[in-house]
């Protein structure tokens, strides 16, 4: 999903009210969350504002949105003096509570993810804001993602479509990364991705999920929050392996007691990971597995 807006505008002060009705009302339709619409808004309203103040009498500015899957990067360019060079390069220091200037660089900073500054001399400036966004579930905007991303929906999960090498090479290079994500461990780069839409079920082409790539590799903190997002523990992959199995063959014990935690069953899956426990002599594991069903109530 790619939308684009790109919007040339007097200096005046009543363009900053009709740029951001225009770019919330887009956000709002789209399904993102009211919290980051309320960021988004501020800090857009803080560029323009400063363009306006900045800029040479009678000079229009440009603010171009594009909201890219879960991603919305805003750039504002002026042509007149531009954000003040200093001023720019101070934007990542504490602003003194009686500074008269600096300030809306400051929120800026603090409520966009990334904030890049440029200024051209005699030519203007450009001040490029990135904020990452967070769907509603069943929204609008999560539903065009997730068609973009090439992702099948049916009542056993989501499947990455033509990972051929006939397929669409974008998708290709967006589905190796979330899955090395999940493989390498790096849970504040995958969240967000799942947090914006992307599910949690997720498989590559082989049937592995986040969670069982997570879980091989021996990732406990990732197995857990993905876990907690709603990550199915017996999802198994084609050969019949599951994550809690896959953990047991690396001999990974914090990723066997995430599981654990989780409601894994022990038993499940060909090989189980009883039986792998036994077959590789992990005696360890099998008393875990033991005292975890000595913890759990009984059946009726």
């Amino acid at each position: 999903m790619e939308i684009n807006l790109d919007l040339r505008l007097p200096r005046d002060s009543t363009s900053v009210p009709a740029v951001r009705r225009l770019l919330d009302s887009s956000l709002a339709v789209l399904g993102v969350d009211e919290p980051i619409r309320g960021d988004i808004e501020l800090m857009l309203t803080e560029a323009c504002t400063n363009v306006i103040r900045h800029a040479r009498a009678g000079d229009d500015f440009t603010v171009r949105a594009t909201i890219l899957d879960a991603r919305c990067v805003i750039r504002v360019i002026d042509s007149g003096q531009g954000v003040d060079a200093k001023t720019a390069a101070k934007a990542g220091e504490p602003a003194s509570l009686t500074a008269e200037s600096g300030r809306g660089l400051q929120i800026m900073r603090a409520l966009a993810d990334d904030v890049r500054f440029r200024t051209f001399p005699d030519s203007g400036s450009l001040v490029a804001l990135e904020k990452h966004l967070v769907y509603g579930e069943d929204s609008i905007g999560s539903r065009m993602a997730l068609a973009d991303w090439g992702l099948d929906g049916h009542s056993d999960g989501h499947r990455l479509r033509g990972m051929s090498d006939a397929a669409d090479p974008e998708l290709q290079e967006f589905a190796s990364r979330l899955f090395e994500m999940a493989r390498s461990g790096r849970t504040d780069e995958l969240l967000p991705y799942v947090d914006a839409g992307v599910p949690v079920n997720l498989s590559n082409e082989k049937g592995d999920t986040l969670l069982m790539l997570a879980a091989y590799h021996g990732h406990a903190d990732t197995v857990r929050a993905l876990v907690e997002r709603g990550a199915d523990t017996e999802r198994a992959n084609d050969r019949g392996q599951l994550p809690l199995a896959g953990a047991v063959f690396k001999k990974e014990p914090e990723v066997v007691r995430a599981l654990l935690e989780a409601g894994a069953a022990p038993g499940a899956g060909s090989p189980s990971a009883i039986e792998t426990a036994k077959m590789f002599g992990h005696t360890d594991l099998l008393e875990l597995f033991e005292a975890s069903a000595d913890r759990r109530p009984a059946q009726f």
